[in-house]
């Protein structure tokens, strides 16, 4: 399916765990932003495989056309939001964009997608670096990965036995450090990993089971990062927003 005919929605980050609680047949809480009825209803499945890409989003899509999420994309939805990097975006959608309770930074004691998920009946995992699962993991069960690499392979081994996987890919900001140590074009970094991304996607979607709906999402990274200067492409990649490729199996 080429980009232009791609079915597409604009949509509030915080309305995603909803959305996903909905897709998976629970009744989402009623003090958290409402699902978008438009996808929930279009990609009821068993299972959910959400991937988490730093510094992927609307530019990079349209900029470098990777051929298995154009291609494969059942739709394609345009998160608005005022915190598009990545612990912001992994914030919004834990937490659904609630404030964290007083005394506690990252809200132990309210909504957690994937607590709320464990305590409807459904399993859920998250895979990725032990920071961030530390932060972020609300309990569930935590397998921990050192590199982009390790959290692909682990994800094929489990992704079919649970109910939402939670994947969290970062290799960029390390990779980008190293580039700017040895003067190497950050461009042509981004434009590798996504090649990279759309193989791994490839082979993750060839393993799942039918019913599965697979969610490849992006933001703008840790951090924010200078990668052309000030010229045009700089500019497109700033107005650039987040997205949630939408993948049914």
């Amino acid at each position: 399916m080429a980009a232009a005919e791609m079915p597409t929605y604009e949509l509030d980050l915080d309305r995603l765990p909803a959305t996903f609680i909905d897709i998976l047949g629970v009744t989402p809480p009623p003090d958290i932003p409402p699902p978008v009825k438009e996808l929930s209803t279009q990609f009821k499945a068993e299972r959910i495989v959400f991937a988490l890409f730093d510094n992927l989003g609307l530019f990079e899509l349209s900029q470098y056309k990777p051929q298995f999420l154009i291609e494969m994309s059942n739709a394609l939805a345009l998160l608005s939001t005022k915190n598009p990097y990545t612990l912001g975006v992994m914030h919004q959608i834990l937490y659904a964009g609630l404030l964290p309770t007083v005394g506690h930074p990252y809200n132990p004691n309210g909504f957690h997608l994937l607590k709320y998920l464990n305590e409807s009946g459904h399993k859920t995992t998250m895979i990725g670096r032990p920071k961030d699962l530390r932060r972020y993991s609300g309990n569930t069960e935590e397998r921990v990965k050192d590199s982009d690499m390790a959290t692909w392979v682990e994800a094929a081994r489990v992704i079919n036995t649970y109910s939402l996987s939670w994947l969290h890919f970062l290799d960029f900001e390390g990779l980008a450090d190293q580039a700017r140590q040895r003067g190497q074009n950050l461009d042509e970094l981004v434009k590798r990993l996504l090649l990279r991304t759309d193989k791994w996607m490839v082979s993750m979607h060839k393993q799942l089971r039918n019913n599965t709906l697979l969610v490849i999402c992006g933001d703008h990274g840790r951090y924010k990062i200078n990668l052309s200067g000030q010229d045009k492409v700089a500019q497109m990649r700033a107005a650039s927003v987040p997205v949630a490729v939408f993948i049914r199996k």
